[in-house]
């Protein structure tokens, strides 16, 4: 019979059982080594001339690093190297998603496979008593699995894969049924046979028995093709692609290792910033804007980072377990018989390897360095509204005062021109407190009073404005200087951790 593999819990989305021939371990080597090794047109990650020619790149690009004289340089050249660490990706994204056109089609033309198979056993199930089960051939199609043309992608193996499992588990589901009636009709014999029911009853019951008997074996016979093909893609497709991919992302870590040293060696350059700095600079709606802006992209930085951590921890996770039902037994006619492949047992204890390397990461520390970041970004925005209130409150008294000297002057010159007329004399006057010239008997004393104390206002609120502008520049420079370091610091040290641990888990495939 077949070993468990997506049905072993007899669930669609389960690893189902998989009967697979023993094969030598020199071909357990060749199968689960890099593509490139086997004539695929990929380089070896971990080949000695590249790892060494990223390396010493690395320290000329170190080296390259020239002195920047804003602020607006560092964070240019800060871009540049994270749109190269973006690119570094792109191996693992091909792995992953390349030919996805010639897959769909692919994949269309093998679920019409399975589902015209299903139809078949369906049919079978339903005409146990109908027709001989041995007069129909239970035939399944595998040309949907033998794709022809260049490497395939691990997305469009694990789709083709899915598609197998659940077929398998719809065909587990009819042979379990049919041995469900068959022990049924079996039970019903022995009752005639012990209430001696007459002949033709006992050969109809036998002969039901019969039928049943066979379409147990042309069911098992399907159990066992699909089983054999779900072994096929297994060991021959996705174990060098799961070697592949870990030497992919080994050389994705690694680049990205190497760049955030590089934007760690910029943005050191902040520091000197300081004294360099205009002061008495306002904050302007745009600045606010651009500062808001940065939050969201630092938080979505920082959610982007913690998903692409749990997603790889997931995918091999989800791998390691479905290996391990492969692995497991369902029934056997022979249960002394191993139906493990070397290339399942290895490949399993690789992934395993894989797995525990990811959970051992330490990613909490550059999580929260990237969320720390956003949360002093969040300040600095803080800071920049409330400058921006107090300036629109200046502004505001500013027009105020305007608004009222001006209704002054030109009551002042109605009043003015009436006293002149009559051959009168301004009433004398004395000073106030800012050296302006009024009497108690002049009418407008009282506007004169409040224009003064408008004055006064709008005067302490431009020195608020100041004072707000010259906090909002030193600590938006205090804080970038001091956290956005620590941000690459933080994630220099945890991809430089990634690239050991893959290293080792690549060791294990290299030795395999």
């Amino acid at each position: 019979m077949a070993t468990r593999s997506a049905y072993g819990g007899f669930a669609p989305s389960q690893a189902a059982p998989s009967e697979i021939a023993s094969s030598a371990a020199a071909e357990v080597k060749s199968r689960l080594r890099p593509r490139s090794e086997v004539g695929s047109s990929s380089a070896r990650w971990n080949a000695g001339g590249r790892e060494e020619t990223s390396l010493s790149s690395a320290v000329a690009e170190l080296r390259m690093v020239v002195r920047h004289q804003s602020l607006a340089e560092i964070t240019a050249a800060i871009e540049e190297h994270f749109i190269k660490a973006a690119d570094a990706g792109s191996a693992v994204s091909d792995l992953l998603e390349i030919g996805r056109a010639q897959f769909d089609g692919s994949f269309r033309q093998l679920k019409k496979t399975v589902y015209h198979s299903n139809s078949v056993l369906s049919a079978l199930s339903s005409s146990w008593t109908s027709k001989p089960p041995l007069a129909i051939r239970y035939r399944l199609d595998t040309a949907a699995l033998e794709e022809s043309g260049g490497g395939k992608s691990n997305g469009s193996t694990l789709e083709r894969l899915l598609a197998w499992e659940k077929k398998l588990y719809e065909e587990v589901k009819v042979r379990e049924g049919v041995k469900i009636e068959h022990e049924k009709k079996l039970s019903t014999l022995q009752s005639q046979e012990y209430r001696r029911k007459d002949d033709t009853k006992l050969d109809k019951t036998k002969a039901s028995i019969q039928k049943l008997h066979s379409l147990i074996i042309v069911t098992s016979q399907a159990v066992t093709t699909t089983s054999s093909a779900i072994t096929k893609v297994r060991d021959d497709e996705l174990a060098p692609q799961l070697v592949e991919m870990c030497y992919a992302l080994l050389n994705m870590w690694r680049q990205m290792n190497k760049f955030h040293e590089i934007q760690n060696h910029i943005v050191q350059q902040v520091r000197g910033l300081v004294n360099r700095a205009s002061t008495g600079e306002s904050t302007s709606d745009l600045h606010r804007l651009a500062t808001r802006d940065l939050e969201a992209a630092v938080s979505a930085w920082h959610s982007s980072f913690n998903r692409l951590i749990k997603y790889q921890r997931d995918y091999v996770h989800a791998l390691y377990g479905w290996l391990k039902l492969t692995l497991l037994q369902v029934s056997s006619d022979n249960p002394q018989k191993d139906h493990s492949s070397p290339v399942a047992v290895e490949l399993t204890a690789f992934c395993d390897e894989w797995k525990q390397a990811l959970d051992r990461l330490p990613d909490t520390v550059a999580s929260e360095a990237v969320k720390s970041f956003m949360n002093v970004i969040h300040v600095i925005y803080t800071k920049q509204v409330e400058e921006l209130k107090i300036k629109k409150r200046a502004e505001a008294y500013s027009k105020e005062l305007e608004k009222k000297a001006t209704a002054l002057r030109n009551t002042e010159k109605k009043y003015y021109q009436s006293y002149s007329m009559v051959g009168l004399a301004l009433p004398s006057g004395g000073h106030d407190n800012d050296g302006q010239v009024f009497d108690t008997r002049d009418p407008l004393a009282e506007k004169k009073s409040e224009i003064a104390a408008c004055r006064r206002k709008v005067e302490d609120e431009m020195m608020r404005h100041a004072k707000a502008v010259e906090v909002t520049r030193s600590m938006t420079l205090n804080n970038i200087q001091t956290g956005l370091p620590g941000v690459f610091q933080a994630l220099t040290g945890f991809s430089g951790m990634f690239v050991e641990a893959l290293e080792g888990v690549c060791r294990r495939a290299g030795s395999v």
